[in-house]
């Protein structure tokens, strides 16, 4: 019971350590600087299963969580958030979409094709302008390779998965 006991406790800091590296995207753009000039956004739902096992293996991944924090301003943004959003100017209210309610904030940076997924990664200029969304899941390396991808400048010349061929 007790050993059950340390690993909880261990579990719920090292979540609450991880999510001190996420902003809300309401301070996103005001964070960005020579360094950070990306936005990553981690678009999430609370029940699913996906992003919470994104969570605790890519984002949990030490050299992954730094190479992120070095070169992207980090947010996290619960699709199913019931408050309003300001960002960039505009306030996004939830919408109902079936039996819940999505942001449309969410839906608008999120949606490929017309629909969106969860998890959705999305990545923004400094400006907060949409550059592209990435939906599903995503390994270290596949992230690793995302933040390469966007650091070299070379999402300016092709898309991610001619990038991720020739490395």
């Amino acid at each position: 019971m007790l050993i059950l006991l340390f690993f909880v406790l261990g579990y719920t800091h090292n979540l609450k350590a991880q999510n001190s590296d996420w902003i809300d995207i309401e301070n996103a753009i005001a964070k960005t600087d020579a360094q950070h000039q990306f936005i990553l956004v981690d678009i999430y739902t609370d029940w699913c299963g996906w992003c919470k096992k994104m969570d605790q293996t890519a984002f949990a991944d030490p050299a992954t969580l730094a190479n992120l924090k070095n070169n992207f301003v980090l947010v996290k943004l619960n699709a199913e958030g019931e408050n309003p959003i300001n960002f960039n100017g505009k306030t996004y209210n939830p919408v109902p979409t079936g039996n819940r309610k999505t942001s449309q904030l969410a839906i608008d940076l999120g949606s490929v094709s017309g629909r969106i997924g969860y998890p959705t990664l999305v990545v923004l200029d400094s400006k907060g302008n949409k550059l592209q969304a990435f939906p599903g899941y995503k390994d270290a390396d596949t992230i690793n390779q995302l933040v390469k991808y966007y650091v070299s400048g070379s999402y300016k010349t092709m898309d991610f998965m001619t990038f991720q061929s020739k490395n």
